[in-house]
């Protein structure tokens, strides 16, 4: 398990040194996996696999975590009589997981790439579908903007790995030739040491206990209370000794999402809160999720 641990705090560091001596390119880093190796891996993922009810139903599970999550989040805002800003960004940060920038990595790093797609239609046909719609309405709420229904569809319909998505499926109808499936797996592998280099360039030492106690709290219900229940519930309806299973209450319990972080800056509302529960996450999740995996062993 160190093995898999240590290349991941290696990117880390280097990120952070990196931008502490040279200076922060997290931004144009970001982009690249966007734009290129995150369209790589959902080609990679999605051209072999044969779609079946199975999948419906996992994509339905999936959403059903997540408005959990969310209902779960706004009890725990509401209790606290959060201001409206800080209330917004606590649903977005303690709701929506690294499910693909830090989720491929963990997922790929304890059971291999072939269960990378359990991750990768955690991520497009949950988290991310959730954020950039419902999300989108927490984030103008909070702060106190009016919601943009075209600019919500055009991120959807324009985000490069859901493009890929629909250009993959049509792709099966062809034999791709291997030179292809060898560049998309090449570019494809970009997305972790990237991903984790540009979380590295996020970390500020000096704002790092900024509302110390409401991030600590959004880490407990993302990180430790969610995967829990949901690991209860998976208990009782299936069995825990399946890979699948494992992979799914690990994609649960990753730390807030860069992306959601991404639109919460970008939307107004409170940044250092945002990047906080972001990098704090990331390193809890070297204890938390490899506590989760242990566990599940």
């Amino acid at each position: 398990m160190l093995n898999s641990l240590f290349p991941i705090i290696i990117y880390l560091l280097l990120g952070y040194l990196f931008k502490t001596y040279k200076k922060d390119i997290s931004k144009e880093l970001i982009e690249f996996i966007i734009y290129f190796s995150l369209p790589a891996m959902v080609f990679l993922k999605i051209y072999p696999l044969d779609f079946t009810f199975r999948t419906l139903e996992l994509i339905l599970m999936f959403n059903v975590f997540i408005f959990f999550n969310l209902f779960i989040s706004y009890l725990f805002a509401k209790f606290l009589k959060l201001e409206k800003k800080t209330f917004a960004t606590f649903l977005i940060v303690s709701t929506f997981g690294n499910t693909s920038f830090i989720g491929f990595t963990y997922i790929e790093a304890f059971y291999g790439q072939d269960y990378v797609v359990y991750a990768l239609i955690y991520d497009l046909f949950a988290s991310f579908l959730i954020l950039v719609s419902f999300g989108m309405v927490i984030i103008s709420w909070g702060a106190s903007k009016t919601l943009n229904i075209k600019s919500i569809s055009r991120t959807v319909l324009f985000f490069p790995p859901i493009i890929m998505f629909f250009l993959a499926v049509f792709l099966k109808l062809f034999e791709m030739p291997n030179f292809v499936l060898n560049a998309s797996d090449t570019i494809a592998q970009t997305l972790v040491p990237l991903a984790m280099i540009a979380i590295g360039m996020k970390l500020d030492i000096s704002n790092i206990f900024y509302k110390f106690k409401i991030v600590s709290l959004v880490l407990f219900i993302k990180m430790i209370l969610i995967p829990i229940l949901v690991m209860i519930g998976f208990s009782y309806f299936y069995n825990l000794s399946d890979i699948w299973s494992k992979v799914t209450i690990l994609e649960v319990a990753m730390p807030p999402m860069t992306m959601a972080v991404v639109l919460a800056i970008k939307g107004g509302l409170d940044e250092i809160l945002a990047i906080n529960a972001l990098v704090l996450g990331v390193i809890f999740s070297l204890l938390s999720v490899s506590s989760f995996y242990l566990f599940l062993q």
